[in-house]
């Protein structure tokens, strides 16, 4: 068997922690911003695209970050770190016992929060689309906000959960079920426009690309963070832009060399293996991720629900990841919202019924595990550094947080110690 890299190597132990030390001696290169950096590569973002963060607990959709609330850097166990460091979800240190239909009846509010921003991102995205010939798409992803990003990977108890309660309940029905490699490449001279290969399996084992799609544009983008929940939940209005070839016939003859040169081997992470020094074409061309993707789609008259477990590798960062994801297609009111002169009452009905629908994916055990709160410096985007305690942020209101997307926690090492 040919030889693998120990970091493309699949763990033995599914439940064996990340190698990277685990001490909170660990000081930051730098500044740790809430929107991840791979998004970056993965998505387009145009300069009027909406970007917000919220909360909602006991009273609702909250303004102020309750006293209550906790920021607390997740265990070592729970997910894997970046640079070095693990990242800090907010938690909820005091829930109320409330009846679920005012949990429910506070969910919604949800909708009025959104619905002014979510009809302006689609008028701005219906004239991208007219231009150019996108295809838009309203989805919801579950998963937990970490303070790096959207965590959209789930345990396999809340997919089973999905399964045999939920699918049932909202009248699902299986519309597909579908394994693929997706395989991304870029060119030398455009390294941040990205080319992904879709592909099945020949039957002699080599891949066979059907599809070409590039990065996807996101015009709006919500994360809710659910303190008296497991889950959070993201809102995203994406836009598919239709591949128009500016390749060549050379170029698009030497993906394909890159393509056919690889082999599917289970043993590696992503799936996929190069010969040496085959990654890469003559032409510029090179692969930097490869995924292998299962899916079962599920749907009913006004939703598409996607159950996916994808295991990923990136070879720019040289990580791998194997994620369970769940994510619906709200597709009845995408339909809606790109009607002409679509009345607000309408809207704000439409998304609180699919928020009804959204509720029940909210169940979840608890599945991350925090450490004991340490202190940090916090660079309110310039303003002058002053040291908290992570025991408590009531100090710190919406505006100031960004919506998580102009924060820097910056973690000296000094201070990294425990809170007494």
């Amino acid at each position: 068997m040919s030889y693998i890299p120990p970091h493309k190597r699949h763990s033995k132990d599914p439940d064996r922690p990340s190698p990277v030390p685990d001490s909170l001696v660990t000081k930051f290169k730098k500044n740790l911003h809430f929107n991840s950096r791979s998004d970056k590569r993965r998505f387009h973002f145009p300069g009027d695209s909406v970007c917000k963060w919220f909360l909602i607990g006991s009273s609702g959709v909250e303004d102020e970050i309750p006293p209550y609330v906790k920021l607390v850097p997740v265990s070592s166990d729970s997910v894997e770190c970046r640079n070095g460091v693990k990242p800090s979800i907010l938690l909820n240190n005091h829930v109320q016992k409330v009846s679920e239909k005012e949990e429910r009846t506070r969910w919604l509010l949800v909708a009025e929060k959104v619905v002014e921003d979510l009809v302006l991102a689609y008028e701005k995205a219906k004239n991208a689309t007219e231009e150019s010939q996108h295809v838009l798409r309203l989805v919801a992803r579950f998963g937990k906000i970490l303070f790096y990003g959207f965590s959209t990977d789930v345990p396999t108890s809340y997919l089973q959960h999905i399964k045999s309660t939920v699918v049932q309940s909202h009248g699902f029905c299986i519309d597909l079920e579908k394994e693929r490699y997706s395989v991304k490449v870029s060119h030398d001279s455009r390294p941040n426009e990205t080319i992904m290969c879709k592909c099945t399996i020949k039957e002699d084992g080599r891949l066979s690309m059907y599809k070409l799609d590039h990065n996807l544009v996101r015009h709006f983008v919500v994360d809710v963070s659910c303190i008296d929940k497991n889950l959070d939940m993201r809102l995203v209005l994406t836009a598919k832009r239709k591949f128009s070839t500016g390749l060549t016939e050379k170029e698009i003859s030497s993906i394909k060399e890159l393509l056919d040169s690889a082999t599917v081997d289970p043993n590696v992470k992503g799936g996929l293996r190069w010969p040496l020094g085959k990654s890469s074409s003559g032409d510029g061309y090179r692969v930097f991720e490869a995924c292998h993707v299962r899916a079962t789609v599920y749907k009913n008259q006004t939703i598409r629900l996607r159950l996916r477990e994808t295991d990923r590798f990136n070879e720019r960062t040289g990580k791998g990841e194997i994620n369970r994801e769940v994510t619906l297609m709200l597709k009845d009111i995408n339909t809606k919202l790109q009607e002409d002169n679509i009345e607000r009452g309408f809207v704000l009905e439409k998304l609180r019924d699919a928020l009804g629908v959204l509720w029940d994916f909210l169940h979840c055990d608890a599945y991350l595990t925090e450490q004991e709160p340490y202190l940090v410096g916090l660079n309110l985007c310039g303003t002058q550094k002053r040291k908290f305690l992570l025991t408590s942020v009531s100090q710190l209101s919406r505006s100031s947080m960004m919506g998580l997307f102009g924060v820097n926690l910056i973690i000296e090492e000094k201070d990294l110690r425990q809170c007494e």
